[in-house]
């Protein structure tokens, strides 16, 4: 490889680590317009979750509720055991006009947070390597039934199950394909057109998912069940 293409290879390593150091100057110097341009720039090179995070943080003190709303779910993805992220989610949850009437039970929430302590990624590798494991043990118990390998067996495949689980659950997630309202209002309308009916007022951060798709509009649905066609630039995918 010669010179040119080491400095190539240099500066597409360097550049994202270059804009997003300056992102973290420019907030801490209170230029969050700025600061949310380094880190749109750093995260071009591919996600990360702390400039996700950051990029979260910058919006939210531009008043953009439901773009940071967007930003902190993919940093939750990819890093969900971060406090930080949680929290932040959370309070700009809160901050938002429309307000989620579906609230999981105790025993869902405890479910969701227990599975997804592990990120998409992390939950697909860790299944793969214990089913292999529990495989091998499985193997090896039934050449020289030492009781130690049985227990081996069920404890790893125990373990593969939980992680299969929480990487189903994030697919699914996923397959929901959900969305962030990312203008201050929009009205849904009863079909895809700006002739049909107006039904449902959304605000900036309003949480929604995308069940249809026609040309520039999107049918999306609420949590609680409700939805219009809205136009696509109105809301941004969360994955």
């Amino acid at each position: 490889m010669g010179p040119l293409a080491w400095l190539t290879v240099l500066a597409l390593v360097l550049g994202p680590v270059q804009a997003y150091n300056e992102g973290n100057r420019l907030y801490a110097q209170k230029d969050y317009a700025g600061a949310v341009r380094a880190y749109e720039e750093a995260l071009r090179a591919g996600h990360d979750p702390r400039a996700h995070y950051n990029l979260g943080n910058a919006l939210f003190r531009t008043g953009k509720i439901g773009e940071a709303i967007v930003h902190y779910r993919r940093a939750y993805y990819l890093a969900p055991r971060d406090h930080d992220v949680a929290t932040n989610l959370a309070f700009a949850r809160a901050y938002r006009l429309d307000k989620s009437t579906a609230s999981p039970s105790p025993l869902a929430h405890l479910a969701d947070r227990t599975l997804r302590s592990l990120s998409r990624s992390e939950a697909a590798l860790l299944a793969g390597v214990l089913f292999t494991l529990a495989g091998l043990a499985f193997s090896a118990w039934i050449v020289w039934r030492v009781r130690l390998l049985g227990f081996a067996t069920g404890v790893c495949a125990l373990l593969g199950l939980y992680a299969f689980l929480a990487q189903q659950l994030w697919a699914g997630e996923v397959a929901e394909r959900p969305a962030v309202v990312v203008v201050p209002e929009v009205s849904a309308a009863s079909g895809p057109g700006d002739e049909f009916k107006q039904v449902l007022l959304l605000h900036d951060g309003t949480e929604v998912r995308v069940r249809e798709t026609r040309g520039e509009w999107a049918l999306v649905q609420l949590p609680g069940g409700s939805g219009g066609w809205l136009e696509q630039s109105a809301i941004d995918r969360v994955y």
